[in-house]
């Protein structure tokens, strides 16, 4: 089974969401890192999936259940749930990144498709606006920065612009502003963002391809595949100081 979502960031109109189309034979960290690839979120923040009574989320043996969600819910655990069977029983869930800003998601899923090999792996079909800066202080702080970049008058309207580029990539950020073809070639790697992906990727043989320079990034293309350098960097993280790693690049060329 497959499905087509569509996630809303709630509490924002004009309304902030993507429609995608997802495998179900992936867990539950793996569906997050897809929303956060659609979105363009960091990842530097907790996560959290609901379903009612049900929590799914990365454990902390210090904080048990019942202290942090009441009694009577049970929290399963992202990295190992796979999202089939809770997807198949449920047409809505919530999904909140970064408990501290709060930035609930409201998941409905529209379609329940086949397996088929254009399932498997996630494309945004459609989408609207760009997503809130990380930190920016909840809802209350982004309609604030809003309003701050909207007054060239404002004396602090460059400040938060330049401040704002680490969500942009150096573009001026423009809440309007949505490539679907940015968010999709996030998604071509959103199930590859772990160490063994990493190991793969970027160690033996290496990583070997073209440069391409995007308006917002500048990327490797490999056969079909985009790695922007965001990813690639991620990538290295992942692997840890004094690993050793392997890129050939060809010249760079534009793209479009």
């Amino acid at each position: 089974m497959a499905y087509q979502i569509k996630v809303s960031i709630m509490g924002i109109e004009p309304e902030i969401w993507r429609r995608i189309k997802i495998p179900g034979n992936i867990s539950f960290l793996q569906l997050h890192q897809i929303i956060q690839n659609a979105f363009g979120w960091l990842d530097y923040h907790l996560f959290k999936f609901q379903f009612d009574k049900t929590v799914v989320t990365i454990p902390d043996d210090d904080f048990p259940p019942g202290e942090l969600y009441g009694k009577g819910v049970t929290e399963l655990d992202a990295r190992t749930e796979i999202i089939n069977e809770l997807f198949d029983s449920n047409d809505i869930c919530m999904y909140e990144y970064d408990f501290g800003d709060g930035w609930e998601h409201l998941i409905l899923i529209e379609k329940r498709l086949k397996d088929t090999k254009k399932t498997a792996v996630p494309v945004c079909t459609a989408g609207a606006r760009q997503r809130p800066p990380e930190d920016v202080g909840s809802i209350s702080g982004y309609l604030d920065f809003i309003r701050t970049i909207g007054d060239k008058k404002n004396p602090e309207r460059k400040e938060m612009l330049e401040w704002a580029e680490k969500d942009t990539g150096g573009r001026i950020y423009d809440p309007e502003y949505f490539s679907i073809n940015e968010v999709n070639r996030r998604l071509q790697y959103a199930l590859e963002d772990d160490l063994d992906s990493a190991i793969k990727l970027l160690t033996g043989k290496g990583l070997s391809g073209t440069v391409a320079w995007g308006w917002s990034d500048t990327y490797i293309n490999v056969g079909k595949k985009s790695y922007s350098m965001e990813f690639i960097a991620k990538m290295l993280l992942r692997l840890g100081e004094g690993s050793r790693v392997t890129i050939q690049v060809d010249p760079a060329r534009w793209e479009y």
